[in-house]
């Protein structure tokens, strides 16, 4: 696996067993991987380092062209305040000061109780323990598979891809969640790619390595039923959409479950993202179905049976 870092080409394979954050590195193979490997390292990374791994250069005309300057002192300068900051309160950037395991365990036994009750009790009980079982696994998949998946829940990179993986366990695909989190919410956060938009409108789609790779699919998977940029064409009823945004979001984690996991491991791709970095992976295929198959056993199977 390799990736392009300031248009410099890096050997990545080997490194990924060795690297702090895990195989979170692999989210970057194939690809121009700058804005991962600014935002993600505050500290930065020893040029001794990116040197071992460089195995050359990117010719002109395949330099990526970034909707970001990374000349500019500002972003040095914010990261800088960011570590001093966690410094001088003697917090971790990972892992915190323990509370996040205490916070999961809880999350974790109360999710697998209501789940329990559910199965156990009368058909009107049941009702009422599976919106429980909602209730914390929403905490779950915003909080505990968030900080895993991010490397961030521990200093343990077991327990970052445990606590990562806690998002399959209720039922969603912890991959398709790196696929658009990690690599196009976070990194372009609100950013939009106009030109593709247009092409979009005209049903115009392009080849893969054609596209824009910097747009957030946040902002624009939810148009027209919710307008998140101001180059998005306005509609009347989008001055309601503070309204019905919640039901809309509830909606949208149904289909991420059912129908946008399932479309990413066949096409390996999520809007222009291309997504082989994780499903080009006979494994992670592989745990993609285990998991989907047995949450579906004990989330629905086994409380209907």
């Amino acid at each position: 696996a390799w990736c392009a870092v300031h248009n410099q080409v890096l050997d990545i394979s080997k490194f990924a067993r060795r690297h702090p954050g895990g195989d979170l590195i692999l989210l970057a193979a194939g690809s121009d991987a700058t804005v991962l490997f600014e935002t993600y390292h505050p500290r930065g990374v020893p040029a001794s380092l990116v040197n071992k791994l460089k195995i050359g250069e990117l010719r002109k005309s395949e330099q990526f062209e970034s909707y970001y300057s990374w000349n500019s002192a500002f972003y040095p300068t914010l990261k800088k305040r960011v570590v001093e900051k966690l410094e001088s309160n003697k917090l971790s950037r990972r892992g915190g000061d323990g509370s996040i395991l205490v916070k999961g365990l809880f999350f974790m036994f109360a999710f697998w109780y209501c789940l329990y009750q559910m199965c156990v009790s009368s058909f009107n009980d049941s009702l009422k323990w599976s919106v429980a079982m909602g209730f914390f696994a929403s905490f779950i998949g915003t909080c505990i598979q968030h900080d895993g998946n991010h490397g961030a829940f521990s200093n343990y990179r077991w327990l970052n891809k445990a606590a990562g993986w806690t998002l399959d366990m209720i039922g969603a695909s912890g991959f398709t969640w790196e696929i658009q989190h990690m690599l196009g919410h976070h990194p372009y956060t609100n950013v939009l790619d106009c030109e593709e938009r247009e092409l979009q409108e005209k049903s115009i789609d392009r080849p893969l390595f054609e596209k824009d790779q910097e747009c957030d699919p946040d902002v624009f998977s939810s148009f027209p039923l919710l307008r998140m940029h101001p180059a998005q064409e306005p509609s009347w009823y989008q001055q309601y959409q503070h309204m019905y945004a919640p039901f809309l979001f509830a909606l949208m984690t149904v289909a991420k479950v059912l129908q946008q996991d399932f479309e990413l491991v066949f096409s390996k791709r999520l809007y222009h993202i291309d997504a082989t970095c994780r499903y080009g992976s006979k494994w992670n295929v592989a745990r993609f179905w285990f998991m989907k198959v047995l949450t579906m056993a004990y989330m629905i199977g086994l409380p209907v049976y």
